[in-house]
């Protein structure tokens, strides 16, 4: 695929990745959706359940945060759109937790994806809860999906810049953040470089970091 134009490049691109997933990992199940960019705070993609309208028929929508494409590896960048596909899954086939819950269903889907859902996108997180990101399977129906992939599905176009506006002075490293326990979602704020352990869970807390995320609400 070659274009003069980035637009047409980068969304061609873009659904043909959905469609090719679409047909390896959900056996065409999943329809159209309206597939975009937007920079949703801390957040590196969500699904937004019948978003879009027209003269009455409605549709989801699919997003990726175009301020990580840069910094993060292709394989991971599409693992976000599969990611956010087994949302589109459920909420045509399956049943979506109430407010954006990451339920044991979708973590279900996501396992069998080859994506291990995780509330640390590491090993040892927990499956479901509000906010929950993944981790690649090695050797998993998504990492061999990924690996026969062409490679003009990959999206042509990053963003220039990571975070924040071009040419601004770099902000500085902030003197607290907060952390959020995994278990309970209590939180505390203290020093980057502190190591909380929550009272009640016996668990890390986890310091703010962008994560994949639906949009049952606005904010993920």
């Amino acid at each position: 695929m070659t274009h003069s134009n980035p637009t047409d490049a980068q969304f061609e691109a873009f659904r043909s990745a959905y469609d090719y997933f679409n047909a390896l990992l959900f056996d065409g199940a999943l329809r159209p959706v309206f597939l975009n960019f937007s920079r949703a705070a801390n957040t590196l993609g969500f699904f937004a359940p019948l978003r879009w309208e027209r003269e009455g028929v409605t549709t989801h929508e699919i997003s990726l945060n175009p301020a990580y494409l840069k910094q993060r590896e292709p394989r991971a960048v599409v693992s976000t759109l599969v990611h956010e596909m087994a949302h589109c899954w459920q909420a045509e086939l399956g049943k979506p937790g109430r407010g954006g819950y990451h339920n044991q269903e979708w973590a279900d889907k996501m396992e069998s994806l080859g994506l291990m859902p995780s509330t640390t996108a590491a090993p040892g997180g927990k499956r479901t809860g509000d906010r929950v990101s993944h981790y690649i399977v090695e050797g998993g129906p998504f990492a061999r999906a990924f690996e026969s992939m062409p490679r003009e599905y990959l999206l042509p176009w990053v963003c220039g810049e990571a975070s924040g506006k071009a040419g601004t002075k770099k902000p500085r490293t902030p003197s607290k953040v907060k952390f959020t326990c995994t278990g309970c979602g209590a939180n505390a704020w203290g020093r980057p470089a502190l190591s909380l352990l929550c009272g009640e869970c016996n668990v890390a807390m986890q310091p703010g970091a962008a994560t994949d995320g639906d949009q049952e609400r606005c904010a993920a």
